[in-house]
């Protein structure tokens, strides 16, 4: 039992604790501006995650922009695809978010943050038209920030 309840996880150094809050803080900061002069909603709660992996975990595979990007768009193109076909309840749902776990798998494009964008869509109902481009736009200013912040505190991003 005592496995379940012990800290594994490292002690974070000052500059891994400045690379998180900057990272989080500037992450949702740019997200929102980004939000507000274009008008397409970057705010989705799995970026919340991403910003978490890219700023705290960034040797992680789950991590590395191709994942995250693709991963995310891959795992919304998947829920279009199953919210069209399937019926709208919640085992629909239950059988999508499965889907997008095994496809980001098997197409070795992981980002478990992803994992959560048909939960979105489908509370959402939103067009494929505003997920997309939103999803897109939003991992990439991600992965700029994300690389610009690793090299000014010198870690190495990606990896």
């Amino acid at each position: 039992m005592r496995r379940f309840i012990q800290i594994k996880q490292p002690k974070a150094t000052w500059q891994e604790l400045l690379v998180a809050l900057l990272g989080g803080v500037l992450g949702i900061g740019i997200l929102g501006l980004i939000t507000d002069l274009t008008h397409v909603p970057l705010l989705w709660a799995p970026f919340g995650g991403t910003l978490m992996l890219v700023f705290t975990a960034h040797a992680s595979p789950f991590s590395q922009p191709l994942n995250v990007l693709g991963g995310s768009l891959l795992a919304a193109g998947l829920s279009f695809i199953c919210f069209a076909i399937l019926p709208d309840n919640t085992y629909s749902l239950m059988i999508t978010v499965g889907l997008v776990i095994a496809a980001m798998r098997l197409a070795r494009l992981s980002h478990p943050p992803a994992a959560a964008t048909p939960i979105v869509i489908s509370l959402s109902h939103a067009s494929w038209l505003v997920v997309l481009p939103a999803l897109a736009i939003g991992s990439l200013a991600i992965l700029v920030m994300g690389w610009v912040v690793h090299r000014l505190t010198k870690t190495h991003y990606p990896v």
